[in-house]
């Protein structure tokens, strides 16, 4: 069975689905204040962005240390095909702009600093 869909129907469906994103996006702001969140649950609400931001980055970040696999044998190098595996791993672009990132967070206090020392560690890798 197949099914046809008119243009016009598609147009419908997209303008329906922004409708209702518009409308769920903003049911939080004018909601009633009995319905807001209260206590630990809206508290936690406030780290929600980071939470999301750390779980999309994290996993990039780190990809070149879970794609090494362990030695088999002693003596064996160990890697995806490349001799000193971690090493090449720990030596990845992604993986020292995220520590001088951090490591410039931890020493200046200032995210826009913190964000430049990571980028130029980023475009400064080979």
């Amino acid at each position: 069975m197949t099914m046809k869909t008119t243009e016009t129907g598609i147009w419908l469906a997209i303008v329906a689905l922004g409708i209702v994103v518009v409308l769920l996006r903003s049911l939080y702001l004018y909601a009633p204040r009995s319905w807001q969140p209260r206590g630990a649950f809206a508290h936690a609400l406030r780290y929600a962005p980071l939470a999301a931001l750390i779980a999309i980055v994290v996993p990039e970040v780190l990809l070149p240390l879970l794609s090494v696999s362990p030695a088999t044998t002693v003596g064996q190098t160990a890697g995806a095909g490349e001799p000193g595996g971690w090493l090449t791993a720990l030596l990845d672009a992604r993986i020292v702009s995220a520590i001088a990132l951090l490591l410039a967070a931890r020493w200046s206090g200032n995210l826009l600093v913190a964000l430049g020392v990571g980028a130029l560690a980023l475009m400064l890798m080979p």
